[in-house]
């Protein structure tokens, strides 16, 4: 029985990572379109235009005129109220993102007749529309699109982005969770980052940390590194000996890989080694490198 129920559990997360990647998300998310855009022009339009792409809605009677909300499929369902075939309906769940498109001449007259209410008492005169949309972004923290000619396809250029915004949001709150600690150094996600796999990479890790530090090149880094494979090799060498600063100044470099009687040698320093013994020493996160 605990085999089967894992096997459920497997499964439902395989599909939970299916409906959120990028590429399928768009397929689990609708808009949900008031009713009011029926009766006005724009809304006419957008809705027709609409229909020409791959965005999923419902028109529904909603509490706020002309506005439009998002719902994503879940993965459930529930027992259809209506004449499903099936007698099940697919489970949608609200997103907390909505829209209002308001008229030019709608949105003055409310600043006019101080009727929007996320809005304080308004100045009047030629700037008071002005003045409201820049209260709306900065107080209220509201965001505001002013739509050019043609309305219905800034409209639906908007809706579509929106859209796209709204069903890869839980794949990259997921990512952004997964990277927001040290692993986003381990992961291979960016130029110059290092993949480390079921043990693999961490001496190359390693290097790529040391070739960060000011002073250490990669014949620094390999010289060092052939010494002290691992950083703990590095700080328990300091711990455990009062002189290992001393003898990582002391350790020499090649400067070149060519011919032996060309080759060239040259110290750590002083100035790098203590330098590394206060990165790997020091309790305070402000201590001056």
């Amino acid at each position: 029985m605990s085999n089967k129920v894992d096997k459920l559990h497997k499964q439902a997360l395989r599909e939970q990572q299916k409906r959120i990647r990028p590429g399928e998300c768009m397929k689990y998310v609708r808009l949900v379109i008031d009713a009011g855009f029926l009766g006005i022009p724009v809304g006419q339009e957008m809705v027709q235009q609409l229909n020409s792409t791959d965005l999923k809605y419902e028109i529904k009677s909603l509490p706020v005129s002309h506005c439009i909300l998002w719902e994503r499929n879940v993965g459930q369902q529930t027992i259809a109220l209506g004449t499903s075939p099936t007698g099940l309906d697919e489970a949608w769940k609200r997103e907390n993102q909505v829209v209002q498109w308001l008229s030019e001449s709608s949105f003055q007259k409310a600043v006019k007749d101080q009727s929007l209410v996320c809005l304080g008492p308004s100045k009047h005169g030629s700037s008071a529309g002005q003045d409201a949309l820049i209260e709306m972004q900065l107080l209220q923290e509201l965001h505001i699109e002013q739509l050019n000619k043609p309305e219905s396809q800034e409209l639906l250029a908007l809706l579509q982005r929106y859209t796209k915004a709204i069903a890869e949001a839980p794949y990259k709150k997921q990512r952004n969770e997964t990277l927001g600690g040290f692993k986003k150094y381990l992961a291979n996600d960016k130029k110059q980052c290092v993949k480390v796999d079921q043990g693999n990479g961490y001496g190359r890790l390693w290097q790529q940390h040391l070739n960060r530090l000011p002073m250490v090149t990669l014949e620094v880094a390999e010289s060092i590194i052939a010494q002290y494979p691992c950083p703990k090799k590095l700080i328990d060498h300091f711990a455990s000996d009062p002189a290992a600063v001393q003898t990582l100044a002391d350790m020499k470099i090649k400067r070149c890989n060519g011919p032996q009687p060309l080759h060239t040698e040259r110290r750590i320093g002083n100035v790098l080694s203590n330098k590394l013994y206060t990165l790997y020493n020091s309790k305070d996160p402000n201590t001056l490198i």
